[in-house]
């Protein structure tokens, strides 16, 4: 057990902690579950900042109201002083967390020219719909989180 403690208290030292106004500052906090394991966590609503192991965030947006038939996940990522950057490696899986038959599968996000995040949805039907989103870092998850939301 002791041992346990003082793996996850050199764990917490290192966890980025969002302030006011989007920065970061180190605190000691309790890592994400989505950093070391399966379960993934709610993100942050459209637009808004979600904070990366690292240091840095990312934001996510539709690029339109959610509706029966095709809509894209825009993710963008940002260092931790703000500039845009892209050295993640992103998937998402989208479907009905009531009826897996419509589950898409793991799905890569693909880069546009300005250094956008994409991933394209298929709405079947009206409900209650997930994205599961999983960041890599150099071949590394980082980041499990799931949005959440009703066509």
């Amino acid at each position: 057990m002791k041992e346990i403690l003082i793996a996850m208290a050199s764990v917490m030292a290192s966890v980025p902690l969002l302030t006011g106004c989007g920065r970061t500052e180190n605190k000691s906090i309790l890592p994400a579950a989505s950093t070391h394991s399966l379960e993934p966590i709610p993100l942050s609503g459209e637009g808004r900042h979600n904070p990366l192991p690292a240091g840095g965030y990312f934001t996510w947006r539709f690029d339109q109201k959610p509706q029966i038939g095709g809509l894209i996940v825009i993710l963008q990522a940002y260092s931790q002083d703000g500039r845009k950057e892209s050295p993640y490696e992103i998937s998402g899986e989208y479907g009905m967390p009531g009826m897996r038959a419509h589950d898409s599968g793991p799905v890569p996000f693909q880069m546009n020219q300005k250094g956008d995040y994409l991933l394209p949805v298929e709405i079947a039907m009206p409900g209650a719909w997930q994205i599961t989103l999983r960041i890599k870092r150099d071949g590394k998850q980082i980041l499990v989180g799931k949005i959440s939301f009703e066509v």
